[in-house]
C-alpha cells in the first residue's frame, strides 16, 4: 500500500453530503467521508475539504453549512456530488436533489436524507491538503424510523460507507459487545 492510501486503513467511513448556499442563493452540496464529531460542549464537527474547493470557499463566505446523511437509495446523487464541481453546474438539478432552507442556519439541507446537523462555522485550520471546517451544531434531527434512542436501525437506513475510490458498502447489523 502507498503512503498516499493511508486513509483506507480507517475506512469505511461514513459518507455524507455538506450543503452550503452559492453566492447566488442556489444550494451548493459535495460529498464528504472526512467528517467526524469534534467535541460535545460545545457540539463541533470536523470536516476536512481540499483546499480551494468550491464548497469550503462557501462556508467560509456564507459561516453556515449543514450535514445531510444519504442512505444507499442516494448513492448516484453521492458519487455525483464527490465527483463534479458546483463552480460552474448546478451541482443538486445533476444530482438529481432537491434542498429546502435548513431551520436554525443560512445553509441548504437535502431532502430525502436520513438525518440532518446544522452548523455554524465555528473556525478553520490548515491541515496538509486539506482545511478544517469546524461547525458548531446548532440543530439534530433524524428520520425517527431509522434513528431511534439506542442508535441507528442500520439495516433499515442503509447508510453509506465509503471504502475508497467508488467502492462503497452499507452496515448489515449490529453486534453488541459484552
Amino acid at each position: 500500500m502507498a503512503v498516499e492510501e493511508a486513509y483506507k486503513i480507517l475506512h469505511p467511513k461514513l459518507t455524507v453530503l455538506i450543503a452550503a448556499y452559492r453566492d447566488d442563493g442556489r444550494p451548493n452540496a459535495m460529498a464528504c467521508s472526512w467528517i467526524t464529531p469534534a467535541s460535545d460542549e460545545p457540539p463541533l464537527v470536523a470536516a476536512f475539504i481540499s483546499k480551494g474547493g468550491f464548497t469550503g470557499q462557501l462556508i467560509e463566505r456564507r459561516g453556515a453549512f449543514t450535514v445531510n446523511v444519504p442512505t444507499r437509495g442516494m448513492l448516484r446523487a453521492v458519487w455525483v456530488a464527490g465527483t463534479r464541481s458546483g463552480r460552474r453546474l448546478d451541482k443538486l438539478g445533476a444530482m438529481g436533489a432537491s434542498a429546502k432552507p435548513a431551520r436554525r442556519v443560512d445553509a441548504p439541507i437535502i431532502e430525502g436524507c436520513a438525518a440532518y446537523l446544522e452548523c455554524r462555522l465555528h473556525s478553520t485550520f490548515e491541515a496538509g491538503g486539506c482545511r478544517c471546517f469546524l461547525g458548531e451544531v446548532v440543530d439534530a434531527y433524524a428520520d425517527p424510523e431509522l434513528l431511534k434512542e439506542e442508535g441507528w436501525d442500520v439495516e433499515r437506513a442503509e447508510l453509506l460507507l465509503h471504502l475508497g475510490g467508488s467502492l462503497f458498502t452499507s452496515p448489515r447489523g449490529v453486534v453488541k459487545a459484552g
